[in-house]
């Protein structure tokens, strides 16, 4: 048994540089995106505490005035395929809800997929404002391919009724809209050309540790990071969904795109044309809690890991790869200083992921150390006073205070025990992306072998009951 001991001394001791190697590799790059991540805080703690008039400007208005604007006519894109499960619900709760009259829903359904469009039909018996349009070819298609076939469906309905509708809206088939939303979009559009609000999970019970992950992650971004992102560059990314579009603009900024306004090849179109707009200059605007009401959309999102993986797999392809491939380091500091900060996720997944391996064999490195010493002691992997020491050190005060942070917008959102719980979530949400970034590379690098598009992955979706919507205030 004692060889056995001295053996594993010696193992460890064999591994010691290039334990060292990746401790102070990894400890550099949390370093470095700890700061990039504390400048957002900064950022954002600056306006919220001197500036406040530039956060509040919208905040601040009269919810009168939101009724005072003559409506506008919208139309709602919602795509769907394989949606019967929710669409009708979602359907129904939006036409008796949504406060705003001048309004069309349009819904992209599919040939092959009758059960969902026999559950749009259903419901466009009962509210004539919803509409069926069909694509002309078997599903699935890609959803941006389902948005274009919508968007030729609309016109073709104003061919026949002589409407022109000045918004456009994109929604999912699970989403919970907000009854104010479309007299929201219809107040700052045309003088914004596309208008985001923030998209939020809906509470589930605490168990669903994968779903809470998304509320953990969206509730610090759409309560701050896309605040920033508005101050800063102006540059604020469609979300997919709670999007409005001054409809004349897309139409145009799409006019080379011909019946491809929404890039079909990209995998995150909503992320694609928001950046094909702000490098045209478009004016986009985030809007958090206008008028001083939280107006936003609300969903489930996954709820298994493998789900997640998938869905976020989509993303990072979307957002980290496709758009670095077809745009490329655009725009002036502030500007690629954002697309930075978006296409970093690839390499923070990664190294996130590591720190955990390097974090869990330090730990067993220490613990052989401490017990069996007595057959040959092990150097150190951190000795105070050293540079790797002082990086370890800002580090884990980088990491406290993003502890904090996530505690506060996580609890802004969901309350104080959610603001709590979303701190050992943390190593979830980390794990969940990493798989993802591997996963995304992998069909990437697969994709550029074989020369063909990377395939599209539909997530499955759930509608909540009537007492699971949320509380508007």
């Amino acid at each position: 048994m004692e060889q056995v001991y001295i053996n594993i001394i010696h193992f460890f001791k064999a591994s010691y540089p290039i334990l060292y190697g990746f401790a102070f590799l990894v400890a550099s790059f949390l370093l470095l995106s700890g700061l990039d991540d504390l400048a957002v805080d900064f950022y954002y703690w600056y306006h919220r505490l001197f500036r406040r008039s530039r956060i509040r400007q919208f905040q601040e208005l009269p919810e009168s005035s939101l009724h005072t604007v003559p409506q506008k006519p919208i139309a709602v894109f919602v795509p769907a395929w394989h949606e019967q499960g929710v669409i009708g619900k979602m359907l129904i709760r939006a036409c008796e809800t949504i406060d705003y009259e001048n309004y069309e829903i349009f819904v992209g359904v599919y040939p092959n997929d009758p059960r969902t469009s026999n559950e749009v039909i259903r419901v466009a018996r009962t509210f004539p404002q919803v509409h069926p349009i069909m694509a002309s070819h078997d599903g699935p298609s890609t959803k941006a391919q389902n948005l274009n076939d919508i968007h030729q469906g609309m016109i073709e309905w104003e061919n026949v009724t002589g409407l022109r509708y000045e918004i456009i809206i994109l929604h999912d088939s699970e989403d919970v809209i907000h009854p104010l939303s479309l007299k929201c979009f219809n107040y700052f559009i045309p003088e914004y050309d596309m208008v985001q609000l923030p998209v939020y999970p809906l509470p589930a019970p605490r168990r669903k540790v994968v779903h809470w992950t998304y509320a953990d992650e969206f509730a610090e971004n759409h309560s701050k990071d896309m605040v920033v992102r508005q101050l800063f560059s102006g540059f604020t990314p469609s979300a997919g969904v709670g999007t409005a579009y001054n409809r004349w603009l897309i139409e145009f900024a799409g006019t080379s795109f011909a019946k491809n306004m929404f890039r079909r090849q990209s995998l995150t179109e909503d992320y694609d044309i928001a950046l094909r707009l702000a490098l045209a200059e478009a004016n986009l605007l985030y809007l958090h809690r206008p008028f001083g009401m939280n107006i936003a959309t609300w969903a489930y999102f996954p709820q298994t890991f493998t789900a997640a993986v998938r869905q976020r797999t989509r993303w990072l392809i979307g957002i980290c790869i496709q758009s670095w491939q077809n745009y490329g380091w655009v725009g002036d500091v502030r500007f690629r200083l954002t697309l930075y900060r978006d296409r970093k996720a690839l390499m923070t997944n990664i190294i996130n992921a590591l720190a955990y391996v390097v974090l869990s064999y330090v730990l067993l490195y220490e613990l052989a150390n401490w017990g069996f010493g007595q057959y040959g002691r092990l150097a150190p992997i951190v000795s105070k006073g050293t540079f790797l020491w002082y990086i370890v050190v800002i580090d884990t005060c980088l990491m406290l205070w993003r502890f904090l942070h996530r505690y506060l917008t996580v609890g802004s959102v969901y309350g104080r025990l959610a603001g709590l719980l979303s701190v050992p979530r943390l190593p979830v949400g980390n794990i969940i992306n990493f798989a993802a970034t591997v996963r995304a590379l992998r069909q990437f690098l697969a994709s550029k072998r074989s020369r063909r598009p990377i395939a599209w992955e539909k997530t499955s979706h759930q509608f909540p009951n009537v007492n699971e919507a949320p509380i508007y205030q």
